[in-house]
């Protein structure tokens, strides 16, 4: 599939952000930031350095470099090496003194996230770089990516509409293919198998693939990570799917939940609150909503639900190029609460209701955001899927 991204239009983002802040260099190293100005897979620790006159450039490990000039609609790629002088910040403290920067202002990334693979500086690498350049002084420019990617681009959409098919299809074969006996790897296998087929390149999640729970697996309370295992599957016990496909670095991540066999009483009773809130989840994605009211209906749902004990009070995050797996959070914390959605923002509604030893049923969907309301990019519907054994 083809798909116009204006790179040079992205800087320009950037650099409005820089402005806005004084800063004179930009130091990037969160996986996020990487992809969305190099436009190319990028594994290894590895630093984007924009200038305020719009210069950008990319340092990554050596071994990656050809590939990623390839790849990357970069020029200016340069290769480090984990050796006295080529290391990644040797690199960067002589990219800023050969711009004579030694005095600027330099945009760094610092924070925290509970996702673990982010790419936040390290401590140690701030001392290095405060210790190496000690007439600079260093800011804290983590949202300048955040802001730059927020609304996105027909070109990103059209990428996470087609992420979003993948993901569709493999949810349909997992479907198709389910039955008694069936391990949670092989579930997982037969899901991951058609994401290839269709072109899927990662498995993006911190999770390391697919996540498959079935049975007592499914209903950990507060509906755990459930990375699949060779637990077999048995009568009328439900099922989570959650499949994670990458395509052309856009992802998608859907979540989906099965039962074999006739529901119970208080698994069909948990299906309908789940149902209903995630309809409410869905419908208030719309341009002008803030976070903490979104967060604060659907709270109000569960609990008149009766389901509140049982739901984890975060109801989205942020969906965009690889990386961008977080802002803004649908939870109603000070970081996140007065962040209002715009026409064109694409958040995944995520749902975790579970009453251990009965029931448990996950949501993930990404959704765009319009004035209307939420737009479901995965069609896989929302309601519990039952199968006839």
């Amino acid at each position: 599939m083809n798909s116009n991204i204006d790179y040079s239009q992205r800087i320009k983002k950037i650099q409005e952000q820089m402005k806005k802040s004084d800063l004179d260099l930009f130091v990037g190293t969160r996986t996020v930031s990487l992809s969305y100005v190099a436009g190319a897979f990028v594994p290894w620790r590895s630093a984007v350095i924009i200038t305020k006159d719009g210069q950008a450039g990319l340092i990554s490990m050596l071994l990656d470099c050809e590939r990623l000039k390839n790849e990357s609609w970069l020029d200016a790629i340069t290769p480090y090496a984990p050796l006295p002088g080529m290391d990644l910040l040797d690199l960067i403290v002589h990219f800023v003194k050969q711009n004579k920067a030694e005095k600027a202002r330099i945009g760094v990334e610092l924070g925290h996230s509970p996702r673990g693979n982010t790419g936040y500086l390290f401590a140690t690498e701030y001392e290095f770089l405060k210790n190496a350049l000690p007439q600079a002084t260093f800011v804290n420019a983590v949202q300048a990516v955040d802001l730059a990617c927020y609304i996105k681009e027909p070109g990103e959409i059209k990428l996470l509409r087609q992420a979003a098919a993948i993901a569709d299809s493999g949810m349909k074969c997992v479907r198709d293919a389910l039955d008694i006996g069936m391990m949670e790897t092989q579930i997982a296998g037969i899901g991951e198998m058609e994401l290839r087929r269709l072109g899927s390149e990662y498995h993006w999640a911190v999770t390391g693939s697919s996540e498959v729970a079935t049975g007592y697996r499914a209903t950990y309370a507060m509906n755990g990570t459930t990375q699949p295992t060779q637990k077999m599957v048995q009568a009328g016990e439900n099922i989570i799917v959650d499949l994670h496909p990458l395509y052309q670095l856009y992802p998608s991540d859907l979540a989906h939940n099965f039962i074999l066999g006739k529901p119970s009483s208080e698994q069909q009773k948990l299906a309908d609150a789940y149902l209903k809130t995630a309809e409410t989840i869905v419908r208030h994605f719309k341009a002008g909503n803030k976070i903490g009211d979104i967060t604060k209906t659907v709270m109000d749902t569960v609990t008149e639900l009766g389901y509140a004990q049982y739901t984890i009070p975060s109801f989205g995050h942020g969906l965009g190029v690889f990386g961008h797996e977080w802002y803004p959070a649908v939870v109603n914390n000070e970081e996140f609460r007065d962040v209002v959605l715009e026409e064109n923002v694409v958040e995944v509604a995520f749902l975790a209701m579970t009453v251990p030893g009965v029931c448990g049923m996950r949501l993930e969907c990404p959704v765009l955001v319009t004035k209307d309301g939420g737009e479901m990019l995965c069609k896989t519907p929302l309601a519990l899927t039952v199968l006839d054994i």
